[in-house]
């Protein structure tokens, strides 16, 4: 009788192994690839505000109707650039508060003031869609105008300061909170997209109660904005 010998095939060398652990691979990185990618790939937020152009710069107000001159202004706008290696997503920024300094030296926290999204620049959109990697775009913070050219009397504001700030939001409260007036500020911003965990950042914003119709001399001596660590 002759002896039957069966050879046992080691499992790493079983094409038919590797081919169900292939399968389970390609599922398991189908089902978390997302997070794969996330571990590699990620976007990062940088943000600046340099005193000069082009984030901040004098600009001529007109009626968006007519084009007729209306006022000088002094536009503000932080530099928002992706220092990651993947896009960021549907990218906004709200100012969550704002603090002034009293007389006392303490900065109080103004109760007013509702919290609101800026607008980008140019786009006047609340929600850029997305910035790919090593690229920016401008956000509008605000710009400094003339009291006279602000309206205050509508929003029942009485001041004889000689300027004002103004806060570009998506919505103007009808109550006037987007309105400083001359004085010293520390002031919250929350940056956020879908693909980027909150970021939040305090800056300490200073308006002086002069206007210059130089640029060079109105943002080296009349303004000041530094963030607060």
């Amino acid at each position: 009788m002759e002896n039957i010998i069966i050879e046992t095939i080691a499992w790493y060398k079983d094409p038919q192994w590797w081919a169900i652990i292939t399968a389970l691979l390609l599922g398991l990185f189908g089902i978390f690839q997302d997070r794969i990618r996330n571990i590699f790939w990620k976007p990062k937020i940088k943000v600046n505000m340099r005193l000069k152009s082009p984030d901040c710069h004098k600009i001529a107000m007109r009626n968006s109707q007519t084009g007729q001159f209306v006022c000088d202004s002094y536009y503000f706008r932080f530099f928002i650039e992706n220092s990651g290696n993947f896009q960021m997503e549907n990218v906004e920024a709200i100012i969550t508060e704002v603090n002034k300094k009293e007389a006392n030296g303490e900065y109080k926290k103004i109760e007013s003031f509702l919290p609101l999204n800026l607008v980008w620049a140019h786009y006047h959109n609340v929600a850029m869609p997305k910035i790919q990697p090593h690229l920016f775009k401008h956000l509008d913070f605000g710009h400094i105008t003339k009291s006279d050219f602000a309206n205050l009397e509508y929003f029942g504001i009485q001041s004889s300061s000689e300027v004002v700030f103004q806060f570009d939001l998506a919505v103007i409260p009808n109550h006037g909170s987007h309105i400083l007036l001359p004085g010293d500020y520390n002031i919250t911003i929350k940056f956020a997209a879908n693909n980027l965990a909150p970021v939040i950042k305090r800056y300490n914003f200073i308006i002086a109660n002069k206007w210059n119709d130089d640029e060079r001399i109105m943002l080296q001596n009349n303004v000041s904005i530094k963030e607060l660590k």
